[in-house]
């Protein structure tokens, strides 16, 4: 009971904190609503549970023996959250929920794959939680999983709850842009700090 209580203490604060899935879940939210959003949501838990099977399987280890694939993956990773941050800029979200600007399955499967930062997550992860010869692996994946997709759920949500409070095109527009800005702050703030 006790490694499972410093399991969700640990991870609770890491897949809640505001970064680029939980930013664009929030607005996707609010421009999307829940429905439409799952398509991303799925991308992001496919995605994860596929690198937290890989890092299990030793992943970490090929980019502890060659940095430069980690730095290509982090540059990579901030050039897609810029992305991101420019289809917020220029979405036209109306009241009516028309399909523009769209983002897929595969949007949110990218915004996974290319984010270092859950790499690092799975790092301290997997080093607290799992010793070798227990086979407590798929537990873990299991766990980080699961709340991952309460913890982002919750995000997608909230987002979705605050959509009525905004009842014209133009406070939907500003909201979008106010994600999109967030995005490149975040997307800088990975870019300005030290590898």
């Amino acid at each position: 009971m006790q490694s499972v209580l410093a399991f969700l203490a640990l991870l609770l604060p890491l897949t809640l904190s505001p970064g680029p899935a939980t930013i664009a879940l929030a607005g996707l939210g609010m421009n999307r609503g829940i429905v439409r959003s799952m398509p991303f949501f799925s991308g992001l838990l496919i995605s994860a549970f596929g690198i937290a099977v890989a890092s299990g399987m030793g992943l970490n280890a090929v980019f502890l023996a060659y940095p430069t694939i980690y730095l290509i993956l982090r540059y990579a990773g901030i050039c897609y959250i810029f992305y991101l941050a420019w289809k917020f800029l220029r979405a036209r979200p109306s009241i009516s929920d028309s399909a523009d600007g769209e983002f897929r399955v595969l949007d949110g499967m990218l915004l996974t794959v290319l984010n270092p930062k859950f790499y690092l997550v799975l790092t301290v992860l997997f080093s607290q939680f799992l010793k070798p010869g227990q086979g407590a692996l798929w537990a873990v994946i299991f766990g980080l999983t699961a709340v991952l997709a309460v913890s982002q759920f919750v995000w997608l949500a909230a987002g979705a709850g605050i959509k009525p409070l905004l009842k014209s095109e133009t406070a939907l527009r500003i909201q979008s842009r106010v994600f999109g800005v967030l995005l490149l702050l975040v997307a800088a703030f990975m870019l300005l700090r030290p590898s």
